[in-house]
């Protein structure tokens, strides 16, 4: 059987779904390969732009902030554990700000609804609401809506 190389890896590694360079060098090492052959996979990935954090965290965010409207500690959490770091994640969610507001009120929107459908008191909801992370200040500009 013929060794696949490190680089080989990698790429169908992050073919599948993309991944942070931190995610990526953890499952290198894994796999065992050395740390030369490592980096220098990291090193032209990233200079082919197929390893890259700041599209990496752009990308979430809109899939996950702006799309679906998840609370932003979340994910902000959940990217930082991915190995993205935490400045990058604060600049990209000041570029997306305006859009991650709309979408996480829409969210709200649909969860209170959800709630409501089920015969939930306000402060159930509201409890329910801030237990998934949501912030107080979101959902209270969503119910002066209601």
């Amino acid at each position: 059987m013929v060794q696949q190389t490190c680089l080989d890896y990698a790429l169908h590694y992050i073919s599948r779904y993309p991944k942070t360079e931190k995610e990526l060098k953890i499952q290198l090492m894994q796999k065992g390969y050395f740390s030369d052959d490592i980096q220098k996979a990291i090193d032209f990935l990233k200079e082919k732009n197929f390893l890259n954090d700041k599209m990496f965290v752009e990308s979430y965010i809109r899939s996950e902030l702006v799309n679906k409207g998840k609370p932003a500690i979340a994910i902000i959490q959940k990217l930082q554990q991915k190995g993205a770091d935490k400045h990058l994640i604060m600049e990209v969610i000041k570029e997306y700000e305006e859009d991650i507001n709309i979408g996480v009120k829409e969210r709200i929107k649909k969860e209170i609804a959800s709630y409501k459908k089920r015969g939930e008191e306000w402060f159930d909801i509201i409890q329910k609401l801030m237990r998934k992370w949501y912030r107080l200040g979101d959902i209270k500009d969503v119910i002066k809506w209601e």
